[in-house]
């Protein structure tokens, strides 16, 4: 008699593909001086995860499939990444992991899936043009000290005493004074261009008029902006009630999960507000009548 496990489920394509694209992230933590850089690590996931809520049932029936040629390239890829990094002893950044995934989709997918991957595929990119404004755009005083009174006003208006000098802003926590600074980081601008970025380019190809695509992409920007308040103010709050400890860890991953978490719900929003509804113009058909018996 053969038995039949039935408990594990049967592994599709894409099940395979989510498979093998972590297995050639991890991999790096077994290889001796390599390693991955965690925090953009921690960033891609959720972006993908973010992505792939969304796109999943178009990743299952996606019926390309990588030929020889692309996988020997998408493979070639993913080992030259790796065989660089051996060479120079460094970890896995977002552009690695970016050519990584690249990689894995063409080996798969093939160079025609791009059509469907290439938000998440560009998204690295965009992340390190917005890393890179600051050699642009070097002078963020004034939008600093203003995000600087606007964080001890909210701190005042909850019972915490701050007092705001520039862009040093001094919190009376209950074990002692805290100095947090607003550095040019926190003023978001890499994180609203990324993050703004992220959530317009998924309604680019969606058909609709000009006018409907410039309230999104307003929108997008504007609420990137404005989910970067909050995440400061998460963080002033982390480092005045838990401690600098803590409050570190909060600066660094808060704000990467708040975006994504307004990424998801803009996505749901402007896809409602751009693709058109269904008419449900009731068509009127002329009834038979059957004879009499």
């Amino acid at each position: 008699m053969v038995l039949r496990n039935t408990l594990i489920p049967k592994l599709g394509r894409a099940d395979l593909f989510l498979l093998s694209l972590g297995a050639s992230f991890l991999i790096s933590l077994g290889i001796p001086g390599v390693g991955i850089d965690f925090t953009y690590f921690f960033i891609l996931c959720i972006v993908l995860f973010a992505w792939f809520i969304l796109k999943w049932d178009a990743v299952k029936v996606l019926q390309g499939r990588g030929n020889t040629a692309e996988i020997l390239v998408g493979v070639a890829v993913v080992a030259s990444i790796y065989g660089y990094k051996i060479v120079t002893a460094t970890r896995l950044g977002i552009l690695d992991m970016v050519i990584i995934f690249a990689g894995v989709v063409l080996a798969f997918y093939g160079l025609r899936s791009f059509k469907l991957f290439w938000v998440p595929a560009a998204y690295g990119v965009v992340l390190l043009l917005g890393y890179q404004i600051e050699a642009i755009v070097p002078n963020f005083v004034l939008l600093q000290n203003w995000m600087a009174s606007v964080m001890a006003s909210s701190m005042r208006a909850i019972g915490v005493g701050a007092t705001v000098t520039g862009q040093y802003v001094q919190l009376a926590s209950p074990s002692g004074p805290i100095l947090l600074s607003v550095e040019s980081d926190c003023t978001g601008i890499q994180g609203i261009l990324a993050f703004g970025m992220l959530s317009t380019m998924s309604v680019l190809d969606v058909k609709a008029k000009p006018s409907r695509l410039a309230v999104v992409f307003a929108i997008g920007f504007i609420g990137a902006f404005l989910i970067n308040i909050v995440r400061l103010f998460g963080v002033f709050l982390a480092f005045d009630f838990l401690g600098s400890d803590i409050g570190t860890q909060v600066h660094v991953y808060l704000g990467y999960t708040l975006f994504i978490v307004w990424v998801l719900a803009f996505w749901s929003l402007a896809f409602k507000y751009l693709v058109p509804r269904p008419s449900t113009t009731a068509v009127m058909t002329p009834a038979t009548l059957a004879p009499p018996a």
